[in-house]
């Protein structure tokens, strides 16, 4: 089972109404939890590196928040601040300093509950609210910002002009990886750099939508492979000569012509025996990407989920609570991606938890955590656009 099958199955449980079993979730995850790094292609020789895009998916694990956590090793604790700021009640939700880690500088980030009550951070690109039920299947007809995967392989657009779009996908086949796990037809690397088009995964072929002609292309690939998809250039799609390889695949264009390629990942930092998670958010100046990590936040819980910054060669953290400290509020395992860039000092990463679906913004290195956008709807985000560009 690959990250991206565990993100769906996730997403599935968390928006299923139903009642469910958590430990089943939680089973699923250890039994197909590997070391994933997420990645920027660059080709090398002939085919130049294309332009970030900066993308994540927000899957859901509803693992029991009662059960006790394992217990971390015993070098890997956070040592303890020389100070800590002083929070009036009269004052909004911050992240506080909590000592270092691998030689980062370690910040808690505020609870699911407080991230309603944080500041609001206005980006002109992302309407404050997004409710995916309310979209309507209509052509797209312009760049897309952003992209969600719903129920039942239902996708959704985020347009430049702020329109809300279910995505008319009627004419694809429902999608199982090899192991007959079923999946969504949207990767995490789905948005093309010039977010003109996005491809959709089927068993053995890329299917190309341009949203501002609504003509779609079909790049045939091995059985199983399309998963595995990244674009190098607005209309060149990498494909990996197997599952997991980081170097070795075929460029498709969507002129039909393809050829062999090497290529160069890019990736975020991580402390000893971290497991970093979903995909890795390039800056010209650094990286973030979120992991699992061997830290121990004070009086928090152990092996917490983490947004690991590098910003020019100075390390970061953000420490995410699994559980609230009063109880009433969890982030899911596999909560909180990368996204992208705002600016040279502000990453955007998402946040699900039991209290909603949000995209949050932190100001590297500082106490400022941001509020951007609520996400309503049965759905969530499957990448976002460079906002850096916007």
């Amino acid at each position: 089972m690959t990250d991206t099958d565990l993100r769906d199955l996730f997403l599935s449980a968390a928006m299923d109404p139903e009642p469910h079993d958590p430990t089943a979730v939680d089973r699923a995850w250890r039994d197909g939890s590997r070391r994933r790094v997420g990645a920027r292609a660059a080709v090398v020789g002939s085919i130049a590196a294309a332009a970030a895009v900066v993308s994540g998916v927000t899957m859901l694990d509803l693992g029991d928040p009662a059960s006790t956590p394992d217990e971390a090793p015993a070098d890997s604790s956070v040592s303890s601040p020389t100070s800590a700021p002083t929070v009036t009640s009269s004052e909004p939700p911050a992240a506080e300093r909590a000592g270092t880690y691998a030689g980062a500088i370690v910040w808690g980030s505020p609870s699911p509950v407080e991230e309603s009550s944080l500041p609001v951070l206005s980006v002109p690109a992302l309407p404050p609210v997004m409710d995916l039920d309310e979209a309507r299947v209509e052509r797209v007809g312009e760049p897309v910002l952003a992209l969600f995967s719903g129920r039942n392989d239902r996708g959704y657009a985020l347009t430049e002009s702020q329109r809300l779009v279910e995505l008319d996908l009627a004419g694809l086949d429902a999608v199982s990886d090899e192991a007959g796990n079923r999946r969504s037809p949207l990767s995490s690397y789905s948005l093309s750099p010039d977010r003109r088009r996005a491809f959709f995964i089927q068993e053995s072929s890329l299917d190309v939508l341009d949203f501002v002609t609504g003509r779609w292309t079909t790049i045939d690939t091995p059985d199983w492979l399309a998963e595995g998809a990244r674009w190098v250039t607005p209309d060149e799609v990498w494909v990996p000569e197997r599952l997991g390889e980081e170097s070795s695949g075929t460029v498709h264009g969507l002129d039909g012509g393809s050829s062999s390629a090497e290529v160069d990942w890019v990736r975020g930092w991580t402390g000893p025996g971290d497991e970093p998670w979903g995909p890795v958010a390039p800056t010209r100046n650094g990286t973030a990407q979120v992991a699992f990590t061997q830290m121990v936040l004070p009086q928090r819980i152990s092996y917490p989920q983490a947004l690991m910054v590098e910003r020019h060669q100075e390390r970061f953290v953000l420490g995410l609570d699994h559980l609230d400290s009063g109880g009433s509020g969890t982030r899911y395992k596999g909560c909180c991606l990368a996204l992208g860039w705002l600016d040279a000092d502000t990453v955007l990463f998402s946040s699900s938890s039991t209290t909603g679906q949000r995209i949050l913004a932190w100001q590297v290195g500082t106490a400022r955590v941001l509020r951007v956008s609520e996400i309503l709807g049965r759905g969530g985000i499957a990448q976002l656009a460079d906002m850096s560009a916007s």
